[in-house]
């Protein structure tokens, strides 16, 4: 009998490699390739885990956040082609609890699912840092930090000018440069240089 019930999101020829790799203790409840038939699938399978492609049909995020409404108790895991801080932040905040940048053995995946079986978090030990550090706002005198204000510190640290942090948060550039004024002031530094360093 099966351990883990897996869901799998992703484009086929991905699909194709996991099912490879997935011992005989895995069961996997089903395949798709779009976020539509991903939410109907987890609210239908209710699997213990599910891996979902980052890019997938350009929605990927919005899977997370709908299978995690439909199937609260699985494990999301967002599966990516390559290691970035933001993706990894984006999914944690839509719900996942893991992340998984491309390229690993049939071994890690195996063992990345059976941690997310038993709801472990399931991060690159060279990325949990950086979530931290989003997590705290940034460090000393995070406590008075807003949410807002956290985002647009965390983007700056990872080299994001203020017109791209303004359309990734869909706000005015005018409201990031308040923002970055008010950081500036919160945490004691001369400018926002030295409020990056």
């Amino acid at each position: 009998m099966a351990e883990a019930r897996l869901l799998v999101a992703e484009h086929p020829a991905m699909r194709h490699g996991i099912r490879m790799a997935m011992s005989a203790s895995v069961e996997i409840c089903a395949e798709v390739d779009t976020a539509e038939q991903a939410i109907r699938a987890a609210k239908h399978e209710q699997p213990d885990v599910c891996l979902v492609g980052r890019d997938l049909c350009g929605v990927g995020l919005s899977a997370v956040r709908g299978i995690c409404r439909a199937a609260p108790r699985t494990a999301v895991v967002v599966l990516a082609a390559t290691r970035n801080d933001d993706d990894l932040i984006d999914a944690v905040r839509a719900g996942a609890i893991g992340y998984l940048p491309g390229g690993v053995s049939p071994d890690v995946l195996r063992r990345i699912v059976a941690a997310a079986t038993a709801k472990e978090a399931v991060v690159p030990r060279a990325m949990v840092l950086e979530l931290l550090l989003e997590l705290r706002g940034g460090g000393a005198g995070a406590d008075a930090l807003t949410n807002r204000e956290a985002q647009v510190l965390g983007m700056l640290r990872r080299g994001h000018s203020t017109t791209a942090i303004a359309q990734r948060l869909q706000i005015a550039p005018v409201t990031v440069r308040r923002h970055i004024s008010e950081l500036v002031h919160k945490l004691g530094v001369e400018n926002r240089a030295a409020l990056v360093r």
